[in-house]
């Protein structure tokens, strides 16, 4: 979906993102598209003129997490601060507590069957982000493609994490976050 430059459809689609923010600081339960229409004083029409469905809604959300945790990410690597392993270790940390701090969202779109266009989006974000991880890398087998890797880390993750949100694997928050960690491929440290 192409952002527009109209300043109104700017602060329409932030109302939105606003909504779901405050909707899930105040712990809301499940979100409804009408829950954020109402949160945001706008109308159904001007939600679907941003968003297809909650779902798109959701993926545009982690989309922005995932920005936001490669980039710094990419910070504490390029300080010097943390190792690949434990830049990653963080990336998941933080994902899960935003994942936490905003399950009303994600469990009325994760915690249901997802639907393959909005999984797919969801996908494509967190393996873009991958990517540029794994492209900087100096030792990846040669017989490793990096957008299919990228792909199936973040296909793999999502998958484990939305098993995590429907209580289909029962762990805590931090055996989670090591599960994902204990799985990511040793070159990724290389």
């Amino acid at each position: 979906m192409q952002l527009s430059t109209d300043p109104r459809a700017e602060r329409t689609r932030r109302a939105i993102l606003d909504a779901v923010g405050e909707l899930t600081s105040l712990g809301h339960g499940a979100i409804s598209v009408s829950d954020v229409v109402r949160r945001a004083g706008i109308s159904r029409s001007s939600f679907y003129v941003h968003f297809s469905s909650l779902d798109e809604l959701a993926v545009s959300v982690l989309r922005q997490e995932f920005t936001a945790i490669g980039a710094a990410g990419i910070d504490l690597r390029r300080e010097g601060l943390v190792s690949r392993l434990e830049a990653a270790r963080i990336g998941y940390q933080r994902l899960v507590a935003h994942l936490v701090a905003h399950d009303s969202l994600y469990s009325s779109v994760l915690g249901l069957p997802l639907s393959w266009q909005a999984y797919d989006a969801a996908v494509s974000a967190y393996a873009e982000e991958l990517l540029q991880t794994i492209v900087g890398l100096p030792h990846v087998p040669a017989e490793v493609v990096p957008e299919v890797a990228a792909r199936y880390l973040a296909g793999g993750a999502l998958t484990i994490i939305s098993s995590w949100i429907r209580a289909d694997i029962r762990i805590s928050d931090d055996d989670l976050v090591d599960q994902l960690v204990a799985l990511l491929p040793s070159w990724l440290d290389g």
